[in-house]
């Protein structure tokens, strides 16, 4: 099994609509950005909606009860030759989340998956938790390790990730504090790679720490944007068919960020996407959507 860079999947993506009941500020307003987001995809690749309403984008999935709108989160994991289906419990219990972990076990069961096997992980690891570029996986302790995943001990992460992801080397981040970040410090809020080796951070904290322990690989700062109290970041950016879709607030920093996502990726477009209301929710780009 492998788990392969979100830079070479262009199966699609998969999005969960927003809830009006789940508290989402300006609701109507997140609509329509939630939407502009699903239309940026869907120019470029397969997508998929969770939804019992059908908003003329994409292919609606309805019957899925859910809780949030966090694909990112409780959506299973794809790997070479199978779909790994991790425990999900909200974030350390912080929000409610038992129809959220059932999602990938419902999708099975209306054969979205097709013949692919689903897997069952007796472990609580998150999407936005792992991040890698093939052959390293970047993961951070106060997440994954924290006390309120009570499933994972250390070693037992370690041995499914090289059983499943086929990864060689697993490096701990001990540096991981966002303010208003609800997930304990995921890594695809601090540091993400751009291509093997080549990582982008905005924390000068994780930088130094990635530096010490990635010896042979590149990196480049990115602001860390200032938006009130919400955790903020342009780390939280997609991978989509000849383009990379990235959060912005509407700050003086957005500009700085896309000017050096243009010279990190060259070959694809960049889109701006308007994130300043997915954030007051506790995520962006990253977290709303999963690769096929």
């Amino acid at each position: 099994m492998k788990y392969i860079p979100e830079w070479s999947r262009e199966g699609g993506k998969i999005l969960i609509a927003p809830k009006k009941s789940v508290g989402w500020c300006c609701f109507e307003k997140v609509m329509e950005h939630f939407l502009a987001f699903a239309k940026e995809i869907e120019k470029r690749e397969k997508l998929y909606i969770i939804s019992e309403e059908d908003f003329g984008i994409g292919e609606t999935i309805s019957g899925i009860p859910y809780n949030d709108s966090w694909a990112r989160d409780s959506v299973g994991l794809f790997v070479s030759n199978a779909i790994l289906n991790y425990q999900f419990n909200g974030w350390g219990g912080k929000f409610e989340f038992e129809d959220d972990n059932r999602i990938t076990e419902n999708l099975y069961k209306k054969g979205f998956f097709g013949e692919i096997p689903k897997i069952e992980v007796p472990l609580i690891v998150e999407g936005g938790a792992i991040e890698t570029d093939g052959k390293t996986l970047l993961v951070t302790e106060t997440s994954i390790l924290n006390s309120n995943r009570p499933l994972n001990s250390r070693s037992e992460v370690e041995e499914s990730f090289r059983k499943y992801f086929g990864i060689s080397k697993i490096v701990w981040l001990k540096n991981s504090f966002l303010k208003g970040d609800d997930t304990d410090g995921h890594i695809d809020m601090l540091a993400r790679f751009s291509r093997e080796d080549r990582v982008l951070y905005s924390l000068l904290e994780v930088g130094k720490e990635l530096e010490k322990k990635l010896e042979k690989a590149s990196f480049r700062k990115l602001p860390n944007p200032e938006f009130r109290d919400f955790p903020a970041t342009y780390l939280n950016f997609i991978f989509v068919k000849g383009a990379v879709l990235v959060p912005i607030y509407n700050i003086s920093e957005d500009e700085v960020a896309l000017q050096i996502f243009r010279e990190e990726f060259p070959e694809r477009e960049i889109v701006p996407i308007d994130s300043s209301l997915f954030i007051q929710q506790g995520g962006s780009l990253h977290c709303l959507s999963m690769e096929v």
